[in-house]
């Protein structure tokens, strides 16, 4: 018998040794279960992968060798490291190489993000991470527990769609990729037009390098028998299809061309988005096509869905943390510094959209938080500001002093004070910004367009107040000195307008640089002492000419849903109605053209301030070409909706020395007797030569134009057929359902 297996003396045995002796007979237990059955607890079947796994839906994670390396981790590096893939063995690369699916080339998650989910000081998690940051591994997976309890889990996959017709979707769009020169021609149109005014991509260097190294791979994919195994993150796709959809939109193209490949390309990207789980994963890729998503939809004419898909970004955006300020100085690496950076302008980017398309519905910003300092360049303080760095400071402004909120009891030396603050902007820009005659390149010229425009159109929205009705805090002198000056800034708005759509496509292609310029003709053209300025009928018809140029020569549409057009762009409904108001303004003087007949089979209807004109007339525009000033597809609203009617009543009633006027809206026309058909008639005939401007404050007549939406509450154009055949309860047959 061995020496171990001897019976110890008692009188030598010391407590150490027994303790040895005891620990030596300890029965030794051993995992089988896979890491993702250890980590929640619960009971394995040891397969491969496992029944828990599959049922979670995450297979690739059922790995029974974990890598012990990454264990001792902090729970920031656990939370973003866990929902990785695991670990392929060199039999798995090699399957791989000869595998032809296209989902092999995209990594769902992307291995250099490094983005952690931000989260309070005062929070749980928080406490937590604080608590137990230098405890062994265990408190790693209790941090971990606690987190998937107070749904901070990220392991999740995305919720919204399942994860078949995700790789369905992938599958299908690898037949229609672009091809090589079509992605480097729309990534140049990018580059050159829209990414020096917005400028979404916070790397467009970096973005142009990575695209060079995809499309080499790409093209050696398609002549190699074995695949590269060099993944793409799906974050990223979906930074270079909304390129590609934002280049389309600029380029040199016919409108339903342009249109077919941005909405292409879009659906594209935020396919890739929800492929790469952006709702419970995001990152700085997954933000930045998220806001080239919202802005193609607003060029688009989609504002209203833009608006709300803008504050979905802005919350995944707060979600890492972005808008938190950090110290970060010049002590710190320069990759450090490089990062903070980019973190900034990305949350200002943020902003910015938010905050302007914010202003034009005069809607609270989502971004109107304590935020990290503006991102200025080193050589920002010494030669000024760049047009980037002078948007942020705008849209700073108009979030802490344009707010519906604080422009409710603004006072005259307070809208003093906020123009004066937007008018020091120009002063602090580039010199080329600040003076035209210094101005180098064609791109110098079109910034400093762009920025007097903005900077003129927030100087009229400041002040605004005295254009309105029943302003108490302002006196007569004060109202006309800042009715004057909102005058002078509407009319270098449209100046400015104009001159940047002679040098480019900018302007008419982009939904804010159309609405600041056709709302400031407009509100121009309200104006009374407006109307007969020649300056500004110039102004406005020109403009007219601008918006209603033909550019469409193809003699049919690619896709039944994009209809062929005759005009460079096409205006949402608000921008519709708008260029209609300017239209009758510039022809007949008034927003209602006169002599229009009542609603009827034959004839136009007049509905005052929700549509100026709803039908389709045709007018002479300066530039001698025919245009329809209200689109066929615009609904028809009853005349007992309309407010001018209830203005035309009253005026009867005052012509009528006070007799009360019957209202027979809601009875049959046959019900009524001579004498009301004719009165009735007659208060028709006064309303056809109404001017609503007459009896509405200018901003009350500009707000109905813009934002009083004809279409119902619930129009049916969603409306479907969902009589599926339910399944019959256990036990009765099919034919037997007439219970309900």
């Amino acid at each position: 018998m061995s020496e171990t297996h001897e019976s110890p003396n008692l009188e030598d045995l010391t407590p150490e040794e027994a303790n040895r002796i005891i620990h030596s007979h300890r029965k030794v237990r051993y995992g089988t279960a896979c890491w993702p059955c250890r980590q929640r607890k619960v009971k394995c079947d040891n397969k491969s992968p496992c029944e828990n796994c599959v049922k979670r839906e995450h297979p690739q994670l059922c790995s029974y060798k974990p890598n012990r390396s990454a264990t001792g981790k902090s729970i920031s590096s656990l939370d973003l490291n866990i929902s990785k893939k695991r670990a392929r063995s060199p039999d798995d690369s090699e399957t791989r190489s000869q595998s032809n699916d296209p989902r092999e080339a995209i990594s769902t998650y992307d291995p250099d993000s490094g983005e952690t989910r931000y989260v309070g000081q005062n929070s749980i998690p928080a406490l937590l991470r604080e608590r137990t940051a230098h405890e062994p591994q265990d408190a790693n997976e209790i941090r971990q527990d606690m987190g998937s309890l107070l749904g901070l889990d990220n392991t999740a996959p995305f919720p919204l769609m399942s994860s078949r017709h995700l790789d369905k979707l992938t599958t299908d769009i690898s037949a229609e990729l672009p091809s090589d020169r079509e992605v480097m021609k729309l990534f140049r149109t990018y580059k050159e037009i829209p990414q020096p005014f917005w400028g979404f991509v916070i790397d467009i260097d970096d973005l142009e390098s990575k695209l060079m190294v995809y499309l080499e791979e790409r093209a050696k994919n398609a002549r190699a028998l074995t695949k590269s195994t060099k993944p793409v993150s799906a974050s990223w796709l979906a930074v270079l299809f909304a390129v590609l959809a934002v280049g389309s939109q600029y380029h040199d193209s016919p409108y339903h061309i342009r249109t077919r490949d941005s909405q292409k390309y879009i659906q594209i990207s935020f396919h890739f988005l929800r492929y790469g789980n952006f709702l419970l994963r995001p990152n700085l890729d997954s933000i930045q096509a998220l806001l080239m998503t919202s802005f193609v939809l607003l060029n688009d004419m989609k504002a209203e869905a833009s608006w709300a898909l803008l504050g979905l970004t802005c919350r995944l955006a707060q979600s890492l943390g972005l808008h938190r300020a950090q110290n970060i100085d010049s002590r710190h690496p320069q990759d450090v510094q490089k990062r903070e950076m980019s973190r900034r302008k990305l949350w200002w980017t943020c902003v910015w959209h938010d905050t302007l398309t914010s202003l034009s519905f005069d809607r609270s910003p989502i971004t109107n938080i304590p935020c990290c300092p503006i991102p200025m360049s080193p050589t920002a303080e010494k030669d000024g500001w760049a047009y980037l760095e002078a948007m942020y400071h705008l849209c700073k402004i108009i979030s802490d002093r344009l707010s519906p909120e604080a422009a409710l009891n603004t006072t005259y030396n307070q809208i003093l004070d906020n123009c004066a603050t937007v008018e020091r902007i120009r002063d602090n820009c580039l010199s080329q910004l600040r003076n035209k005659d210094a101005c180098k390149s064609a791109l110098d010229r079109l910034q400093h367009f762009a920025i007097r425009l903005h900077t003129s159109f927030i100087i009229s929205v400041c002040c605004r107040p005295a254009l309105m009705r029943g302003n108490n805090l302002l006196d007569a002198s004060q109202k006309k000195f800042l009715g004057d000056r909102c005058k002078m800034n509407l009319t270098e708005t449209v100046r400015m307008f104009l001159a940047m759509h002679q040098l480019s496509v900018i302007p008419t292609r982009s939904w804010a640089f159309t609405y600041h310029g056709l709302s400031s003709a407009v509100l121009l053209g309200i104006l009374g002492d407006s109307k007969t300025d020649p300056e500004v009928r110039q102004l406005q018809g020109d403009l007219i000419s601008a918006l209603s140029a033909t550019a469409a020569k193809e003699q049919t549409s690619p896709q039944p849903h994009i209809q062929k057009s005759d005009h460079d762009i096409e205006l949402s409904g608000p921008l519709s109605r708008a260029l209609t108001a300017l239209k009758n303004i510039y022809d007949h003087g008034s927003v209602v053209a006169p002599n229009l007949l009542r609603d009827g089979s034959n004839s136009v209807s007049v509905s005052g301030a929700r549509t100026p004109l709803q039908s389709i007339q045709t007018t002479s525009t300066p530039g001698g070409h025919s245009s329809n000033i209200i689109p066929p597809e615009l609904p028809r609203i009853q005349p007992s909706l309309d407010p001018h009617q209830n203005a035309a009543i009253a005026m009867a009633e005052m012509q009528q020395n006070g007799g009360p006027v019957s209202d027979y809206s809601g009875l049959p026309y046959m019900q009524m007797n001579p004498q009301q058909q004719q009165q009735q008639q007659n208060q028709v005939s006064d309303m056809q030569n109404f001017d609503p401007s007459t009896y509405m404050s200018p901003m009350d007549l500009y707000d109905s134009i813009f934002w009083e939406s004809p279409d119902p509450f619930n129009s049916g154009m969603d409306s479907m057929n969902f009589d599926f055949l339910a399944h019959p309860p256990p036990g009765q047959p099919q034919q037997q359902q007439f219970y309900f």
